[in-house]
């Protein structure tokens, strides 16, 4: 098994290619920054083959919000958002709108 999701769509949302966190894109250990110009930054790193997710968001370098999720199968996009799916439930939405935005589901 592995997380399912549109590497264009997350290239969308992030505005930037994914870091391989070994330094080999295909091991599948991915990690995706976005920062905005009001100070927050998002690092969501996903483990494509091991089904878990990271998703922290920082303002300033203070920490507003952290989380992690096991077996991720899918990751969605909305428009300006990305719901992370566990298992066949929507967990949490990561909203890129003028504020970045988090929602527990």
């Amino acid at each position: 098994m592995f997380i399912k999701y549109d590497e264009y769509d997350l290239l969308e949302l992030f505005e930037s290619e994914p870091v391989s966190i070994t330094g080999n894109i295909d091991d599948g250990l991915l990690m995706y920054i976005y920062k905005d110009d009001q100070n927050f930054k998002v690092n969501l790193t996903l483990d494509v083959y091991q089904q878990t997710s990271s998703l922290s968001i920082t303002f300033k370098d203070y920490i507003v919000f952290t989380g992690e999720f096991n077996n991720v199968t899918r990751i969605k996009r909305y428009d300006k958002a990305m719901v992370i799916i566990v298992g066949e439930e929507e967990k949490i939405k990561l909203k890129f709108y003028k504020q970045l935005g988090v929602e527990l589901l």
